[in-house]
C-alpha cells in the first residue's frame, strides 16, 4: 500500500531536508554535518516563513519557505565569512580507517532511517489511517484549515478553535507537507511522521554524538542503531495523545543540544562550524524548536544547565592569570553567570502550560518508574536490551573522564530523575515545579529519556574502544590466530575488520528490535487500526464521512458531537464541522441548537440558531466517545424520532440527518 507514495515521500523528505541544507552549506558545513543539522535549520525557516505569510498577505506553501531559505542563506553566507571555518578538510590519501569514520554516519544513518521507517509504517498501517486518539481531532482539523485558508501560522491556526496563538511548527510542517505532495490530509499526517521519525530523528542524533562523542566508526554505528531501538521516542509520541508536536520538537531536540555543545566547549569532539556560524544555526533552530513545542525548548535550556556549570568550573582558573585584567574578567563572567541563571529560571517558570491543564498524576510506584528510567523502558514497555547496559557503561564512562562528559552524565540523571518525579511520586509543588513544564505528563517525560540515552551508547561504546586501543583490555590476537594456524597479520587486515564490524551491526540490531521498541510498535498500531470498535471513527462511520462530498454541500456545517469523532468530517472529507476540536469555541447560536434541537418543530430560535451557523445536517454516531465519557448533548439525543430531521445517508449504526423544519 505505501510503495505508491515512494516518490511523494521522497519529495517531501528532500524538500523539508533542502532549506536547512542550503543555510547549512553557506554556514560552512560539508558532508554529513550539513545533511545532519539540515533538519532542525529546516524547522527554523518553515517557522519562520509560515508566521511571516499572513502578515504580508501571501498564501503559505514551497515558494514563502523557498523565498525565506535565500533570504536566510544570504545572510549567513556574509556572517559565515566573519570566522574560519571549524570543520577540517579532507586529508589526501586518508588512511582506510579514516575513510571508514567518514562513511560511518552515513551507514549509521542509512540503517537507522531503514529501521525506524519499518517500525514507523507497522505502527501506521495504512497510508490513509488516522491515530484514533482525543488529538487527532485538532491536529488533523489544523491541516485542512491551513490548507483552505493558506495560512499555518501559530497567529492564525488558533482562530480555528475561538483560540489565539498556538505553537504550530508542526502544523505548518504537515501543511507544507500536504500541499508539496497533493495528497489527503490524512495521508500528509502520515507522511509527515513517516519522515520525521526515519530522518529527522537519526539525523539529529548522529549530529549529537558525533559531534559530543567523537567520530568513531563503532560509537557512530552503535548510536545510530541505539537510536532505532527504543520505543519511548518516536514510537510513543505517535502513540498517545497523539502528540505530533512532541514528535516534530523532540525529533530535532538533539541537534540543538549538538549546538549548545559546540559552543560551549563541552565534548571531546573536533570540526563543526566556528563559533559565529554555530551561533546562527542555533538561533534559527531554536526558533523551530520553541514554536514546535515550548516544552521540549524548555527541555532544551535544561540540557544547558550542565554545560554552563562545566563551563564555569573549567573557565575559573583562567581568570586569575593575567593579573592586570582578572577583576574586568572576573566581573564580565559573574554578570554571564547570572544573566542566564536568571533567564533560565524566569523561563522556568513562565513558559509552561497552565496549572489546570498539568492535572496528570503519578503512573506508577517511585521503584517500578526508577526501573524503568534505568532500563530506558518507560510507561510499561519492555526493556530496552540493547540500550539500556550500553547506556549505564555510557554513564559511569561520563565520570571516568569528567572534564569532558560529566555533564552529559548529568543531563542524563536529570531527565531520568525528572521521569522517576512524575512518574513514581504524587502531585506536590516540587513536582508540579520541576514537572509541570510538561504538564506534569509522565508520558511526555519518557520521550525525552531516548535523546540523554543514545549519547550514553555513544559516549559507553568510545570509551570502551579507547580502553581496547590504549590496552586496558587488549586480548592478545596472534596467540589465538596461531592456534587456528592463521596468519598473524590477518587480524589487521581492513576487510576482516570490516567484517567484524557487519557481524556487530547485525548482532546490534537482532537485539536492538527486541523488546522496547518491538513492544511499542505493537502497542501503537492499535491506535491507527480501523475497525467496527474503533475509539474515535469507527469503519462506518469512515464509510459515511466519505460520502460526505455527495451529500452535503460544500458550504455547509455539520452538527455533531466531537468527542465520537464526528468532528472529522472537517479534515476527512472537506465538510466543516460545527466544532473542529473537542474543546474548541461553543457560540450562543450553537449551544442553543445543542440544548434544543429536540424541540425545533415548536422552537423558532433553533431555526434561528440553525440558519445563522449555515448547520443544516446532523451527523449521529452514536454515544461512544474517544475516552469514554459521556458529552452528548441533550438536543443531540433521540434524533431517530426527531419531526423536523430527515434520514438522508447511513452506513450501519452511523447516520446523517438533514434538519428540515427551518426549510432548508
Amino acid at each position: 500500500m505505501w510503495l505508491p507514495l515512494v516518490p511523494q515521500i521522497v519529495l517531501a523528505a528532500v524538500l523539508l531536508l533542502a532549506p536547512g541544507l542550503a543555510i547549512a552549506w553557506v554556514l560552512r558545513l560539508r558532508s554529513f554535518d550539513a545533511l545532519a543539522l539540515a533538519p532542525a535549520l529546516s524547522v527554523g525557516v518553515i517557522v519562520l516563513a509560515s508566521t511571516a505569510t499572513p502578515l504580508l498577505g501571501l498564501r503559505y506553501g514551497l515558494l514563502p519557505v523557498g523565498a525565506v531559505t535565500i533570504l536566510l542563506a544570504v545572510a549567513g553566507f556574509l556572517a559565515g565569512r566573519l570566522t574560519p571555518v571549524a570543520v577540517r578538510p579532507p586529508e589526501p590519501g586518508a588512511s582506510p580507517s579514516q575513510k571508514w569514520r567518514q562513511l560511518a554516519p552515513f551507514a549509521a544513518f542509512a540503517v537507522a532511517g531503514a529501521l525506524t521507517a519499518l517500525r514507523t509504517l507497522q505502527v501506521i498501517g495504512t497510508p490513509g489511517s488516522i491515530s484514533q486518539t482525543y488529538d487527532a481531532v485538532f491536529h488533523l482539523n489544523s491541516v485542512r484549515f491551513a490548507l483552505d485558508t493558506g495560512q499555518a501560522s501559530s497567529l492564525t491556526i488558533g482562530a480555528m478553535t475561538g483560540g489565539g496563538f498556538y505553537p504550530a511548527g508542526w502544523n505548518a510542517v504537515a501543511t507544507y507537507v500536504a500541499s508539496i505532495t497533493a495528497t489527503d490530509v490524512p495521508v500528509a499526517v502520515n507522511i509527515t511522521s513517516v519522515i520525521l521519525a526515519s530522518v529527522f530523528w537519526p539525523l539529529s542524533c548522529l549530529l549529537m554524538t558525533t559531534w559530543i562523542a567523537g567520530r568513531r566508526t563503532a560509537p557512530t554505528v552503535l548510536a545510530g542503531i541505539a537510536c532505532a531501538s527504543l520505543g519511548a521516542f518516536p514510537l510513543l509520541m505517535m502513540d498517545f495523545g497523539v502528540l505530533y508536536p512532541n514528535l516534530l520538537a523532540i525529533s530535532v531536540l538533539p541537534a540543538c543540544v549538538a549546538l549548545a555543545a559546540r559552543l560551549t566547549g563541552s565534548g571531546a569532539a573536533t570540526g563543526g562550524p566556528g563559533q559565529v556560524p554555530a551561533v546562527l544555526a542555533l538561533l534559527l533552530s531554536l526558533s523551530g524548536l520553541v514554536v514546535a513545542h515550548p516544552t521540549t525548548f524548555m527541555a532544551w535550556l535544561l540540557w544547558t544547565l550542565p554545560m554552563a556549570a562545566l563551563s564555569v568550573y573549567r573557565s575559573a582558573p583562567q581568570f586569575w592569570k593575567d593579573r592586570a585584567i582578572a577583576r574586568r574578567r572576573f566581573n564580565i563572567y559573574v554578570s554571564a553567570v547570572f544573566a542566564y541563571c536568571a533567564l533560565f529560571l524566569i523561563l522556568w517558570l513562565t513558559l509552561r502550560p497552565p496549572e489546570e491543564a498539568s492535572f496528570w498524576g503519578p503512573y506508577h510506584t517511585v521503584a517500578q518508574a526508577l526501573g524503568e528510567a534505568i532500563l530506558v523502558a518507560p510507561m510499561g514497555l519492555a526493556p530496552a536490551w540493547l540500550v539500556a547496559p550500553l547506556a549505564l557503561l555510557g554513564l559511569w564512562s561520563c565520570f571516568q573522564r569528567p572534564r569532558s562528559f560529566a555533564w552529559a552524565g548529568l543531563a542524563f540523571v536529570i531527565f531520568s530523575g525528572i521521569f522517576v518525579l512524575v512518574a513514581g511520586f504524587p502531585s506536590s509543588p516540587i513536582r508540579n515545579f520541576v514537572a509541570g513544564v510538561w504538564y506534569n505528563d509522565s508520558y511526555r517525560v519518557a520521550a525525552l529519556l531516548p535523546v540523554g540515552a543514545v549519547l550514553m551508547v555513544a559516549l559507553g561504546v568510545d570509551w570502551a574502544e579507547s580502553q581496547l586501543r590504549c590496552g586496558q583490555w587488549r586480548v592478545p590476537a596472534a596467540p589465538l590466530l596461531r592456534r587456528l594456524r592463521l596468519p598473524a597479520s590477518l587480524g589487521r587486515s581492513p576487510l576482516i575488520r570490516l567484517g567484524g564490524l557487519a557481524v556487530l551491526v547485525v548482532i546490534a540490531v537482532a537485539v536492538g528490535q527486541q523488546g522496547s521498541v518491538k513492544h511499542e510498535a505493537g502497542q501503537a498500531s492499535t491506535r491507527y487500526a480501523i475497525s467496527s470498535d474503533s475509539p474515535l471513527v469507527s469503519a462506518d462511520e469512515l464509510e459515511l464521512i466519505h460520502r460526505l462530498p455527495q451529500t452535503v454541500p460544500s458550504d455547509s456545517t455539520l452538527i455533531g458531537n466531537p468527542y465520537t469523532g464526528a468532528a472529522l468530517s472537517y479534515a476527512l472529507s472537506g465538510r466543516k464541522a460545527a466544532q473542529l476540536h473537542i474543546l474548541s469555541y461553543v457560540s450562543p447560536e450553537l449551544e442553543e441548537i445543542y440544548n434544543n434541537l429536540g424541540s425545533i418543530a415548536a422552537d423558532p430560535e433553533v431555526c434561528a440558531a440553525v440558519e445563522h451557523e449555515k448547520a443544516f445536517y446532523v451527523l449521529d454516531f452514536g454515544t461512544k466517545e474517544v475516552h469514554g465519557g459521556e458529552h452528548t448533548p441533550r438536543g443531540l439525543t433521540h434524533l431517530d424520532s426527531n419531526p423536523g430531521l430527515q434520514l438522508i445517508d447511513s452506513e450501519g449504526d452511523a447516520k446523517l440527518y438533514e434538519i428540515t423544519a427551518c426549510g432548508a
